[in-house]
């Protein structure tokens, strides 16, 4: 019995033992198949692409050049055909991914059509003359945003894009086997999903054009009235985003965006003053008489030139240009109020354009300062410690140009998905009352003079008239020849009866607002002219 029991125990273990090598080997020689089956598999991406951007239009603004990327089976076939269209010294170049069968990607002229090729048209990133390159920034090596718009909207480009690859049957070395299908995936479609700025491209080429004729290193901007989106943003020197290394290299700082940057600002900073002035009960038909200077407390003010404008009142006084009335009238206004005015119509603070592009919040004196009568007198006609950058005035003209209202301007529309519909809609920006429309009609006269009569006459356009104001702000800096640098200004709305624009125009350098900028303002105001007769 025991011997029987031995035995059936026996008998069981080896049926269990056969049992369980059966389901391993099993096991095991599905894993082995799977494995072989993943190593006669070769993927080659192409391509991965990047999420567009797009103007307000929904015009691509990125990627609008072709280039054609081949993925090349290597063959005496595909050898063949790429020696019609590659020189010599490139077809040596690839002998070697030739010879080693592996598939590999190459970059042609045009489109080859042979066995083994498979030419793909995918867009560049970016042109060599990018439009709006300082705003949409550039990628780093890895192909990561590392400024502007490529960096602020970084993981909306780059998260769920599309690709393009190739799948091949190889042997154990990776060569492709011959009569096996490929398989192609080309999801590059999803490129189409973005970011939409309120940049209108057709304007923005128009200021750059203009920019580039009369200025080096400068800012110019196009915001739209009342709401004040910006239309252009341009700041030279430009710096292709294919070349970062070169511009890192310059010593005129193309990277730095000017647009965003703060500058002493001068003369155009009278239009608040008259604001305040205004505002406070002082009437525009003041009359004050200017000899070319003044004495505050010991210290000469001077006009521009120390020339003498005689009996001026408000509105001659913004035409003209006069530092002495402004000095003489602001004299008058609370301290706190000019203070206050400034503030309410942007200067002092930093504007997030987009998420995560902020302006510089420029520089305002503090009301402790302006009890200073020096201090206030500088501060009466832009200069001393006030900064601010062409955002800052630009949102000033707009508030004169939109009946006292004060809006930000602001550059991002939304996101759009692969048919680009709206998937995100960014809130229009708020609107606040800060001057009577009575003074902004005020001011509006007075610019309208400075362009018909005044220190801004350059700009005038062809059709039509435009308000504006000038600037030649003094910077304390002086070049190798010893003579000061001065940073000039225009800056006015346009057309005058009915505005739709504010142009804003600022460089580094020059001879004066008028003479410097005014042929910028210009250009720009009879180019738009055209597209609002349009």
């Amino acid at each position: 019995m025991e011997k029987r029991t031995a035995a059936f125990f026996g008998f069981f273990m080896l049926c269990m033992f056969i049992c369980i090598l059966s389901v391993y080997t099993v096991s095991s020689g599905a894993y082995l198949a799977q494995t072989a089956e993943n190593q006669s598999s070769y993927k080659l991406t192409i391509a991965e692409t990047r999420g567009t951007i797009y103007d307000c239009n929904k015009m691509a603004i990125t990627g609008g050049e072709k280039e054609y990327l081949a993925a090349v089976a290597p063959s005496m076939e595909s050898a063949a055909a790429l020696s019609k269209v590659l020189p010599k010294n490139e077809m040596e170049s690839i002998y070697k991914s030739l010879t080693a069968g592996k598939p590999f990607i190459l970059k042609l002229p045009k489109n080859v059509n042979a066995n083994g090729i498979d030419v793909f048209t995918v867009e560049k990133r970016y042109s060599d003359k990018q439009t709006a390159a300082n705003i949409i920034g550039y990628l780093d090596g890895s192909g990561v945003g590392a400024a502007g718009v490529e960096k602020a909207f970084e993981e909306e480009l780059s998260k769920k894009q599309g690709s393009i690859s190739v799948q091949y049957k190889v042997d154990a070395v990776n060569r492709v086997l011959v009569g096996e299908n490929r398989k192609i995936n080309d999801t590059s479609y999803l490129k189409n999903r973005g970011v939409v700025l309120t940049i209108d491209k057709n304007i923005q080429e128009i200021a750059e054009q203009a920019a580039e004729k009369y200025l080096n290193k400068a800012a110019v901007l196009v915001t739209e009235v009342p709401s004040c989106k910006i239309r252009a943003l341009v700041s030279l020197p430009t710096f292709s985003p294919n070349d970062v290394a070169s511009a890192l290299n310059s010593d005129d700082s193309p990277l730095i965006n000017r647009c965003l940057s703060e500058y002493n600002v001068g003369s155009v900073f009278k239009i608040v003053s008259a604001a305040s002035a205004l505002e406070y009960g002082i009437s525009p038909n003041t009359e004050y008489t200017c000899t070319g200077a003044t004495d505050v407390y010991g210290g000469m003010f001077h006009c521009f030139n120390g020339k003498s404008h005689g009996s001026v009142n408000m509105k001659s006084a913004i035409a003209q240009s006069c530092n002495t009335y402004f000095i003489n009238a602001m004299q008058e206004v609370p301290q706190a109020q000019f203070l206050s005015t400034a503030q309410n119509m942007g200067f002092g603070r930093s504007f997030e354009i987009a998420p995560g592009i902020v302006s510089r919040p420029g520089n305002l004196p503090t009301l402790k300062s302006l009890t200073i009568p020096r201090a206030l007198a500088n501060f009466s006609f832009g200069q001393g410690e006030l900064t601010a950058t062409p955002l800052q005035i630009a949102a000033m003209v707009n508030t004169v140009a939109s009946s006292g209202c004060f809006t930000q301007p602001y550059l991002y529309e939304g996101l759009v998905n692969e048919n680009l519909n709206y998937i995100y809609k960014a809130p229009e920006q708020k609107h606040t009352q800060v001057i009577s429309d009575n003074t902004a009609a005020l001011l509006k006269d007075f610019m309208k003079e400075s362009i018909e009569t005044g220190t801004s006459n350059k700009g005038k356009p062809l059709n039509g008239t435009a308000g504006a104001k000038t600037a030649t702000a003094q910077t304390g800096k002086y070049n190798d020849k010893g003579v000061e640098i001065v940073q000039s200004w225009f800056a006015g709305f346009y057309p005058y009866d009915n505005p739709k624009y504010v142009i804003t125009v600022f460089s580094e350098d020059g001879t004066g607002g008028g003479a410097t900028c005014g042929p910028v303002f210009k250009q720009i105001a009879d180019e738009l002219g055209k597209k609002i007769i349009q």
